[in-house]
């Protein structure tokens, strides 16, 4: 799986497994985030109930927002696999945490239980149960933050197996509570017993019941008390053990009844190590003589030692000012810098709340992720779920066309003529409409890779998409057919761009650059230019081209791509689209609301602001000269 893209998510590395499947840390290619990826083990999907059970607990997950639970972002299906998409957390389990460290102290020990129960808690109050709570379901990240994983899904998962029904238990049964191993119901009191026990073995280094076998496991929960905390270790107060009992109660009627309950009495518990009171010894401490030689001699030493210290405090303040300036410039000129996301709306020059463009009102909130205009009047936008916009004023109004399934993204648009038009996205899906964007309609392929840039040869009625897997696309019959055409890639491609009627090329991910000297028919590798990813490609004219991508990277050919220059854009957001107005001047739109422009083919470029803080992901030029750029949250903007 590593390696490979499934819908907009490449797979970046094998993060953890477990019993619901496989956890793989992915890159969003399309929101240029990490994210992390589980996908669930066959033996779950065999069951179609299950499959639309399992989506409505990830979407009810969804809505569910705490600082201290992982979000969910939502769920994938691609050839027989189903997986749910998470935020991707840096960080460290608690298991491993604790098998790390051997056992944690009081006050880290507190810190964790108290962020994990007001996430617990947060979830209760929406209807949440867990029911497998445990430190491998809980991940600290690297800023110290405790979140919770997998609220909701262990209950599609467990259902889909027919626990409740057969009796089989639910859990894992080292955290298991008494409710749970009898095959009753679980409940949010279940959830606090899981707690305790993690409690205990943040504290101990061990859960309380560990046994040899399973069966005697069930057997401490059931009917043994666990070794008092107070015994094992004397600097623990003793409230700690009256805690433990309440949370790991056999009944459910002494047990603590709910988080808010819980967290209060650990709240109660004093941080400060608790100690037996110990007669100290009395000792006669010797008088200082502030007359003696001695001092005389000390205080001159303590009087140099200062000096220094502030000579070298000085030295370095001024040092540090010469040298942060030099990083500075460094940093924003380096060729190794990946965008990954840190850059700030406070360190972005292109972020100004007043701007030359204006902004304009949209009827939806979702992504844009391309723009087309017909002639002055009549353009289309596209984005996530599955979002056409069509304006007849030249970009002033828009209104919504209602279209597919609310569950595919659209990437690019694109019109042969003022009646044919196509639209490429997710899970190979192509729209094609012939009476000017008032119908669309599914083109049929055998495509399943998400498909992101069209390019349309000028006055042909020929067409070409890149997408995921190295996919190239070609039509000759203005997109009512697409066969594929021999790729040497496998990694996703965003763009092509030709550069007269027969030489073009392709880019996409790990820097790779395709070319064609056929007009499309076959394509080959040229020497990679870059490690980073590139996003899109524009030709002026057959000479000069623009290709921009990840970190602020532009690299700039005034020889038609037989060799390119790599040009500084003072920036390391990610760049998503270039595009030329004629041969001198040229737009790039950034990730961050950064629009660069270009007076002199491409050679240099200058930052302006767009007022928008977010992504812009692509522009049209009207036959007036008029530019309409679409971008995330429903952004569009006009220059005036």
């Amino acid at each position: 799986m590593v390696g490979s893209v499934i819908e907009n998510y490449k797979i970046v590395s094998v993060l953890g497994e477990g019993g619901m499947g496989i956890v793989y840390k992915g890159f969003d290619l399309k929101l240029e985030r990490f994210i992390a990826l589980k996908i669930l083990n066959q033996q779950a999907l065999k069951n179609p109930q299950f499959i639309e059970r399992f989506k409505r607990e990830a979407k009810n997950q969804a809505k569910l927002n705490h600082t201290n639970i992982v979000p969910v972002y939502g769920f994938t299906e691609y050839n027989g696999l189903l997986g749910i998409v998470m935020e991707y957390v840096a960080g460290e389990t608690l298991e491993r945490l604790i098998a790390r460290k051997g056992r944690l102290e009081l006050q880290e020990s507190v810190n964790i239980l108290r962020q994990v129960l007001e996430g617990a808690a947060y979830a209760h109050s929406k209807g949440f149960v867990h029911r497998d709570l445990k430190p491998s379901n809980i991940i600290i990240s690297q800023e110290g933050v405790a979140k919770i994983m997998d609220f909701g899904i262990s209950k599609s998962v467990n259902e889909v197996r027919g626990i409740t029904k057969t009796g089989t238990k639910l859990g894992t049964v080292l955290y298991m509570s008494p409710e749970q191993i009898k095959a009753q119901e679980p409940t949010l009191q279940s959830d606090i017993y899981s707690l305790g026990i993690t409690f205990y073995e943040m504290l101990s280094g061990k859960t309380p019941f560990e046994a040899p076998t399973d069966f005697h496991i069930m057997e401490g929960h059931l009917k043994k008390n666990p070794i008092k905390i107070t015994s094992q270790f004397d600097y623990i107060p003793p409230v700690v053990d009256t805690i433990l009992s309440k949370a790991l109660s056999k009944s459910t009627a002494r047990r603590y009844h709910s988080c808010e309950e819980f967290l209060a009495d650990i709240n109660s518990i004093p941080l400060t190590p608790y100690k037996a009171k110990k007669t100290k010894k009395i000792t006669e401490h010797k008088k200082f003589d502030f007359t003696s030689e001695d001092f005389l001699r000390k205080l001159k030493n303590y009087s140099l030692i200062a000096f220094i210290i502030f000579a070298f405090a000085t030295l370095f303040f001024y040092v540090y000012q010469s040298v942060s300036e030099f990083w500075i410039v460094k940093y924003h000129n380096s060729s190794k810098l990946i965008d990954n996301g840190g850059d700030s709306y406070r360190s972005n020059p292109s972020y100004l709340t007043r701007s030359s463009w204006k902004s304009i009102t949209c009827p939806v909130t979702t992504d844009l992720n391309s723009v087309t205009f017909l002639n002055d009047s009549v353009g289309f936008a596209c984005g996530t779920n599955s979002t056409i916009l069509k304006s007849v004023d030249g970009g002033n109004k828009w209104e919504v066309i209602p279209v597919g399934d609310s569950a595919v993204s659209f990437y690019d648009i694109k019109f042969f003529n003022s009646n044919s038009g196509i639209i490429a996205g997710e899970k190979g899906t192509i729209l094609l409409t012939e009476d000017g964007g008032k119908t669309w309609h599914k083109v049929t392929t055998d495509v399943y890779e998400s498909l992101f840039g069209i390019y349309i040869l000028p006055n042909s009625n020929t067409g070409f998409i890149a997408g995921g897997s190295g996919i190239i696309l070609k039509s000759t019959n203005t997109g009512n057919t697409w066969q594929r055409v021999l790729s040497p890639s496998r990694n996703l491609l965003y763009s092509i761009a030709f550069a007269g009627s027969t030489l073009g090329y392709a880019v996409g991910w790990n820097g790779e650059l395709l070319k064609t000297t056929n007009q499309g028919n076959s394509w080959a590798m040229t020497n990679r230019l870059s490690d980073s990813y590139f996003r899109d490609i524009s030709f002026a004219d057959k000479d000069i081209g623009i290709i921009v991508g990840g970190g602020g990277e532009i690299y700039r050919t005034d020889d038609g791509g037989s060799d390119w220059e790599k040009i500084s854009a003072q920036t390391i957001s990610g760049l998503y689209s270039v595009s030329f107005l004629d041969n001198k001047n040229g737009i790039i739109l950034g990730s961050k609301g950064e629009i660069f422009i270009t007076d002199d083919a491409g050679k240099s470029w200058k930052a302006s602001a767009s007022g928008k803080f977010g992504a812009l992901t692509h522009l049209s030029v009207l036959p007036s000269n008029k530019i309409v750029i679409v971008g995330s949250n429903g952004t569009i903007l006009m220059s005036q």
